[in-house]
């Protein structure tokens, strides 16, 4: 019993870094579509942006991802047309850190920027992956440091009211 205690134990010392403690992509929760998984590396490539921010001490931090926004109409959420921009008028999106933490947009704000975004997912920096506390993806929204989420565990849209179809 012991020598197999022992060896459990040196086996999970020699897995690689981070391997014992790697997080689970967060989730993306559309009203009416099965959950699905954020995974970092959608994110990247096409359509990538750079996340220039700056943290307390003034240093320039360069992250990758996308605007929020895109990654939601890449699931599924029409904007584009009238009809869809009238159904998500009352919706919100909830983003969630694995410790609980929670923040709230409105989806006409994240319309307002269209064109300059100020809220991204993001899975990288410019030297590599997001560290174990801030990923594997986090939450970046330029301006508003208390809404950045590290730890995302997900993403939910939730409509507060229903616009009738216009007559």
């Amino acid at each position: 019993m012991k020598k197999a205690a022992f060896v459990l134990a040196l086996g999970i010392l020699c897995l690689p870094a981070g391997a014992a403690a790697e997080h689970p992509a967060p989730v993306l929760r559309l009203p009416g579509a099965a959950d699905r998984p954020i995974a970092p590396a959608s994110l990247l490539g096409r359509g990538q942006s750079d996340v220039r921010t700056e943290d307390a001490e003034g240093n320039v931090i360069v992250y990758h991802g996308l605007p929020l926004l895109d990654a939601l109409e890449k699931a599924g959420l029409e904007t584009r047309t009238m009809a869809g921009e009238r159904k998500v008028a009352p919706a919100v999106v909830l983003a969630t850190a694995r410790d609980g933490y929670t923040v709230v947009f409105s989806v006409g704000e994240l319309l307002m920027h269209r064109r300059d975004p100020r809220v991204y997912l993001v899975a990288e920096t410019a030297g590599g992956p997001l560290p174990e506390n801030e990923g594997p993806v986090r939450l970046v929204v330029y301006g508003d440091r208390v809404r950045s989420v590290y730890g995302l565990a997900r993403i939910e849209l939730k409509y507060l009211a229903a616009n009738r179809a216009r007559l």
